[in-house]
C-alpha cells in the first residue's frame, strides 16, 4: 500500500564534498566510488517503491543472487553526498532495491563490504533527484502508481504537467492521467494496487465517471468475476465497451447510411429525421480522405472472409521446396 509519507515527502539535503566525505570515509576509487554498505544511508519516504509482496519477492531473489554471485560492479547505486554537522555522508538516491537487499545477503553471511557508488555531480538539486527515479531507473520497472508518486512531488516543486512529462520522457495526457490517479479515492488507488485493475481502465473510469469511477469499477470487477476472471478491464466497463463496438461498427454504419439515402422509401422518412441524417451525412462526406478510409476499411473485411482453407493452403505453400519435392508428409506430434 502507499505509504502517506511517500506522497507527502518534503526532504531537503544539503550539499556536501565528495572528495571530503571519501576522505573522511577512506573509501577507495577504481572506476567508481567504492563505499562500505554500513555507511550508506537512505533519505526516509524518498524511495517512491510500494513494498506489496512483489516488492518482497524481487528483493529476495536480488539477495539471493548477490549471496551466490556478489554485488554486481557495472550496477552501482546513485548516491547524494550531503553536509550534516561538521561532517560529510552519502545518501543512496537511486538503487534502493539493491541496497536493502545486499544488507540482507549481509545478514545472512554474504562477505560483502563495499559497493559501487556513482556520486551525484555538483548542482544537482532535489527536482533533478526526483526525475532520476524515473529516467535513471534500469531495474524493476516502476508502477504507474509509483511514477504517479514522482509526478506528484514535481506538481508540488510547482511544475507544470507540460514540464513534468518533457522532463520524465512521457506525453502530457499520460502525465494528467497519472496526477488524476493519484489524487483518487484510496479505494481506487487500492484496486490498482491489488491488480484487481490496471491504470489505464483506472484512469479512463476517473475521466468518464469522476466521483462515481469506484462504483463503476466494482461493477466491472463483478462482471469479470462472473465470467471467471479477477481484473477489470476496458470490456467489462459499459460505456467503454459500447464506445469500443460503436467505434468498430462505424465504418458499416456509415456505408448503410449512405445506401439508406438513396433508398427509394427515404423520402417517406419524417422530415425531422432527415435533415438529422442529412447534417451527419453531410458532416462524414466532408472529412479528408473518407473514401479511402471506407476502401481500407472494406479491403479488411473482405480478408477476413477468406474461406478456412485458403489459410491453410498458404501456410502448406511456405514449406522449403525439397519437402515439397520428396512430397514429405507432416510428421505427427508425439503424446505425452
Amino acid at each position: 500500500m502507499i505509504d502517506q509519507q511517500q506522497l507527502e515527502f518534503e526532504g531537503k539535503l544539503v550539499p556536501g564534498s565528495a572528495k571530503a566525505y571519501m576522505k573522511e570515509t577512506e573509501s577507495s576509487s577504481r572506476d567508481m566510488w567504492q563505499v562500505e554498505v554500513s555507511l550508506l544511508k537512505v533519505l526516509p519516504n524518498f524511495n517512491v517503491r510500494i513494498k506489496d509482496a512483489g516488492y518482497e519477492e524481487h528483493i529476495r531473489r536480488l539477495a539471493d543472487s548477490m549471496k551466490e554471485e556478489g554485488f554486481y560492479q557495472d550496477k552501482p547505486l546513485a548516491g547524494y553526498v550531503a553536509k550534516e554537522g561538521t561532517g560529510q555522508t552519502i545518501y543512496v538516491t537511486d538503487g534502493h532495491c539493491r541496497l536493502e537487499a545486499v544488507k540482507l545477503a549481509i545478514s545472512e553471511g554474504a562477505e560483502i563490504i563495499r559497493v559501487p557508488v556513482v556520486v551525484a555531480r555538483a548542482g544537482s538539486s532535489m527536482e533533478d533527484l526526483t526525475v532520476a527515479l524515473v529516467r535513471a531507473n534500469d531495474g524493476k520497472p516502476l508502477s504507474p502508481l509509483e511514477i504517479a508518486i514522482v509526478c506528484k512531488r514535481l506538481v508540488r516543486f510547482n511544475w507544470e504537467t507540460k514540464e513534468i512529462a518533457r522532463r520524465l520522457g512521457f506525453s502530457q495526457n499520460y502525465v494528467e492521467g497519472l496526477l488524476l490517479l493519484i489524487s483518487a479515492p484510496a479505494e481506487v488507488r487500492e484496486m490498482v494496487e491489488s491488480n484487481a485493475v490496471s491504470a489505464s481502465t483506472a484512469i479512463a473510469a476517473l475521466r468518464e465517471h469522476g466521483e462515481k469511477a469506484f462504483d463503476k469499477l466494482q461493477e466491472g470487477l463483478e462482471k469479470a468475476k462472473a465470467k471467471g476472471k479477477d481484473r477489470v478491464t476496458s470490456k467489462h466497463m459499459a460505456a467503454a465497451s459500447f464506445t469500443k463496438q460503436v467505434k468498430k461498427a462505424a465504418p458499416s454504419l456509415f456505408v448503410a447510411l449512405r445506401e439508406v439515402r438513396h433508398d427509394p422509401g427515404y423520402k417517406s422518412i419524417g422530415e425531422s429525421l432527415r435533415e438529422k441524417l442529412e447534417t451527419l451525412l453531410s458532416q462524414l462526406d466532408s472529412l479528408e480522405g473518407v473514401d479511402e478510409a471506407l476502401a481500407a476499411n472494406e479491403k479488411k473485411a473482405a480478408k477476413g472472409k477468406k474461406a478456412p482453407g485458403a489459410k491453410g493452403g498458404k501456410k502448406a505453400d511456405r514449406q522449403p521446396a525439397a519437402k515439397k519435392a520428396a512430397g514429405a508428409k507432416p510428421v505427427a506430434k508425439k503424446t505425452k
